[in-house]
């Protein structure tokens, strides 16, 4: 397998891995099952102790519904709504603007998916899906 840590440790990679699967609220075995590996296996990329294919890690963003860049994030608090870029919320009003100022001050990875989770969940509800 590759390594597909390049600019940082397969151990930093893989805390973001835990930090996503449990703010996803999803066992090890729950991942391991969606990624076609064991819950070992999961343990193993979680902790740095295996290295991850590229392909294996494109499956785990899918699977965790983030960007595969998140894991290659290199700037403070950076987050899985990064991957949405700054025009949605910054073209259209001051309420997004402000929104986006108070984004960005929120450290915690898990509260950034958290939030943006939210935000995905309220445009479904608004398209009526």
């Amino acid at each position: 397998m590759s390594d597909t840590n390049k600019g940082g440790s397969a151990g930093e990679v893989g805390l973001r891995i835990k930090s996503l699967r449990r703010s996803a609220g999803l066992s090890q075995a729950n991942l391991g099952n969606a990624l076609g590996v064991t819950f070992q296996q999961v343990q193993k990329y979680e902790s740095g102790r295996s290295k991850i294919a590229a392909e294996k890690l494109h499956q785990i963003a899918q699977a965790l519904g983030v960007d595969i860049s998140y894991f290659y994030e290199t700037k403070q608090g950076a987050g899985p709504s990064d991957k949405t870029g700054e025009t949605a919320l910054t073209q259209v009003t001051s309420e997004g603007a402000l929104f986006k100022d108070s984004f960005d001050r929120i450290k915690d990875p898990r509260a950034r998916y958290l939030l943006a989770e939210l935000a995905r969940v309220f445009c479904e509800i608004e398209a009526g899906r």
